[in-house]
């Protein structure tokens, strides 16, 4: 069913999105998600806890470990990623690795050039 306000919120209003609501597999047919679903994520690296948060911002997997990789911008290591959709009633457990993304230097600004005035009568 593609539609621009499929889910609703718990408050009881739609979400509206621009994006066209699709179901997507998620490993197996039984682990349906779109748009509007609420998610829970944990991060644990080394068996630490390393964050947790909501989403309701995926519409499939690939937008869910993209968020995950833009909010663990500074972290490195294997990590133990659990995902929980509560509309659906699935939980899965996925291992990704984590890589610092290098900061690129500022571009540095070219020295001014000091370029004579040329007159006509000077040639």
């Amino acid at each position: 069913m593609n539609t621009n306000h499929y889910t609703t919120q718990s408050l009881g209003g739609p979400i509206f999105t621009p994006r066209s609501v699709r179901r997507v597999a998620v490993g197996r047919a039984d682990s349906l998600m779109s748009y509007g679903d609420r998610m829970s994520v944990r991060v644990t690296i080394d068996g630490q806890p390393a964050m947790q948060y909501e989403t309701r911002q995926a519409a499939d997997m690939t937008d869910l470990i993209a968020d995950l990789r833009r909010r663990t911008r500074g972290m490195r290591g294997l990590a133990t990623v659990y995902v929980r959709n509560h509309d659906r009633g699935w939980a899965r457990e996925r291992h990704i690795m984590l890589y610092p993304q290098k900061r690129q230097a500022p571009a540095q600004r070219p020295k001014a050039v000091q370029v004579p005035m040329f007159f006509p009568w000077d040639f």
